[in-house]
């Protein structure tokens, strides 16, 4: 009688490596070409797999829908982080997690969503993309998009509250002229078309900090990259405008920018001009002046996005749920509290 052991012979592989692929185990990571050796050596075997034996250890899957591709997602250390703490989180709780659909970059077909446990949407996507995906499975969890307005379970870090809190500390060591940059808000619809808006958080924040207090607005929309931060404070160096005495910067790319811009133009970051910023990425440490930056727990938030993708799929409760993660500031040079 043929055995695993036979298998894994023929294809070059462990008796341990068939079993996990036979049983769906989303913590093997193999090749595709692997697997396809491992098919076709119990084809050729003519291996009978005892289907009900590994339906039954079949593990739950969740599916991922990201508005960043794989490639941004790996220049970006904050959305990295989420892909990190969600892979790690589902190994954790046996959940399969292999399947990401990114809406940017190649828009999938919607009918085969009811088959998965649970569907994660990292990122800002379209109140109809959600309305949607809803129609097709129940089992919706959000991470970083607060402004949904649907009966989802959504996760995300206490931006506002952050924007508010850094725009109070600069106010209070006597800041008057503070400025903001940072990026537009890009909604993903469900054709992956992109939907431009400045209806983003930290820049909301930041207006309604600077009406509350009678003060002028400084502000700079533009891309999330460090490019862009580069451009627009050129922009502000090279027009008449007075600068801000301090400013806040939607995130750290951004600030590498930024600072790209100040140190060409000999303005001293931290004397001249105070930055502070957000994501806390491992790179803030190491610009000169070191950055000031709100630390966002981005592995966290993925991580709980994961559980309760469990309790909606294990049936634990039908109830929405609303997390909300604190952040906080790591004070470096570029800006130092009074």
């Amino acid at each position: 009688m043929v055995g695993i052991r036979d298998v894994a012979r023929r294809a070059g592989v462990s008796p341990g490596a068939v079993s996990r692929v036979l049983n769906n185990d989303p913590t093997l990571s193999v090749a595709e070409s692997t697997k396809e050796r491992i098919y076709q050596a119990i084809k050729e075997l003519n291996y009978d797999i005892d289907k009900r034996k590994y339906v039954k250890r079949r593990l739950p899957s969740i599916g991922v829908i990201t508005t960043t591709s794989r490639q941004k997602e790996l220049d970006d250390p904050y959305f990295n982080a989420l892909r990190i703490g969600l892979e790690q989180e589902a190994r954790r709780l046996h959940l399969g997690m292999n399947r990401v659909y990114n809406l940017e970059d190649n828009p999938k077909t919607w009918q085969d969503f009811d088959k998965l446990g649970a569907i994660i949407i990292v990122g800002t996507v379209s109140e109809t993309a959600v309305r949607r995906l809803s129609e097709q499975n129940k089992n919706i969890i959000v991470v970083d998009n607060p402004e949904i307005n649907q009966e989802v379970d959504m996760v995300y870090a206490d931006f506002e509250r952050m924007t508010k809190l850094v725009l109070q500390l600069f106010y209070e060591k006597g800041h008057r002229r503070i400025g903001y940059i940072g990026g537009f808000n890009i909604d993903i619809d469900e054709k992956g078309e992109k939907i431009y808006s400045d209806n983003e958080k930290r820049y909301r924040a930041y207006q309604e900090f600077m009406t509350a207090n009678g003060l002028k607005k400084q502000a700079k929309l533009g891309l999330w990259e460090p490019l862009e931060g580069k451009r627009m404070m050129d922009e502000w160096l090279e027009s008449e405008e007075e600068l801000p005495t301090a400013l806040l910067v939607g995130s750290d790319p951004l600030s590498v920018g930024v600072y790209r811009s100040l140190q060409s133009a000999t303005i001293s970051v931290g004397t001249e001009i105070e930055i502070a910023s957000f994501d806390d990425i491992e790179i803030a440490e190491f610009l000169t002046p070191s950055l000031t930056t709100v630390h966002i727990s981005a592995q966290e938030i993925a991580k709980a996005a994961v559980r309760l993708a469990k309790e909606r799929i294990d049936g634990e409760r039908q109830e929405p749920v609303i997390m909300t993660f604190p952040s906080k500031l790591v004070v470096r040079e570029s800006f130092i509290p009074k």
